[in-house]
C-alpha cells in the first residue's frame, strides 16, 4: 500500500477506532488535564479528543499487551455519585473486555519484541444508570418507539448511563506514544440489559468498546480476523 495513502487511512481509523456517541453534551472544554498525553489531543467533535502519530507504522505490529486499567483522579474526572470501590470494578470490567477481545486476534507474547503493542485504559467518567426508570422507557410501545428512533440517530437512552474513557497505544519496546483519545460511549438504546444498573450499562459499553477496538486494530495492522 503507498505509504501516503496508509498513513491517511491509519489517521482516520485511529480516530473511529474507540469512536463513542455524540449522545451527552460535551461538559469540558479540554481533554482531561491530568492524562500524560493531555497536551498533544486535538479536539474531534464533542466530548472527544484524539491523538495520532503521523509516523506510526501499525503494519509491523501482532502482538498487544493490555495494560491494568487505571482508575483517573484528575480536578475534572466524572464520577458524581459513584464510589471509589464501583470505579474500580468498572476500569476492571473495562479491562477484561478489552484483553479478552483483542486476544482473538493479537496474543500475548511471551516476550516484549518489537512487534509489541501497549495499550493502555484510564476510565475518566460514569453517568450512572437510572435502572427501573431506564428499563420502564423502553418496555411500553410509545418507550420502545422512542428508543428505536433514538438508536437510529445514535442517541443516548433514557435514563442511562454513560462511560468517558481514555485509551492510548504506545509501541510497547520503546514506550513511544502512537495514538490516544478520549471518548464517551453509551449503550443502544435498544440494548434493555444495559438499563438495569450502572453496572451492566458498563458491560455493554465494555463489549461495544472492545469489538470496535479490535476491528480497528486489525484495519490499522492488517492482521486478518482470528489469524
Amino acid at each position: 500500500m503507498n505509504s501516503v495513502r496508509y498513513a491517511a487511512l491509519t489517521a482516520v481509523i485511529s480516530i473511529m477506532m474507540f469512536a463513542g456517541n455524540p449522545a451527552v453534551a460535551q461538559t469540558v472544554d479540554h481533554p482531561p488535564v491530568d492524562l500524560p498525553d493531555a497536551q498533544k489531543m486535538v479536539p474531534t467533535g464533542g466530548e472527544t479528543w484524539s491523538y495520532n502519530d503521523p509516523s506510526a507504522n501499525f503494519l509491523k505490529y501482532r502482538s498487544v499487551i493490555v495494560d491494568p486499567g487505571e482508575v483517573y483522579i484528575g480536578p475534572d474526572a466524572q464520577f458524581d455519585g459513584v464510589d471509589l470501590a464501583d470505579r474500580t470494578k468498572y476500569a476492571g470490567i473495562m479491562t477484561s473486555e478489552l484483553q479478552a477481545e483483542l486476544a482473538k486476534s493479537f496474543p500475548a507474547p511471551a516476550k516484549i519484541g518489537p512487534d509489541t503493542l501497549r495499550v493502555h485504559l484510564d476510565l475518566i467518567g460514569v453517568q450512572k444508570t437510572e435502572g427501573g426508570l431506564a428499563t420502564a422507557t423502553r418496555v411500553t410501545p410509545i418507550g420502545l418507539g422512542l428508543s428505536a428512533l433514538k438508536s437510529i440517530r445514535g442517541k443516548q437512552g433514557t435514563f442511562t448511563g454513560s462511560v468517558l474513557y481514555a485509551v492510548s497505544a504506545y509501541d510497547a519496546k520503546t514506550g513511544k506514544l502512537l495514538l490516544v483519545a478520549v471518548r464517551r460511549r453509551t449503550p443502544d438504546p435498544l440494548d434493555i440489559p444495559a438499563t438495569l444498573s450502572t453496572t451492566d450499562t458498563v458491560k455493554a459499553v465494555a463489549r461495544d468498546f472492545a469489538i470496535t477496538a479490535r476491528k480497528a486494530l486489525e484495519n490499522m495492522t492488517q492482521v486478518q480476523p482470528g489469524q
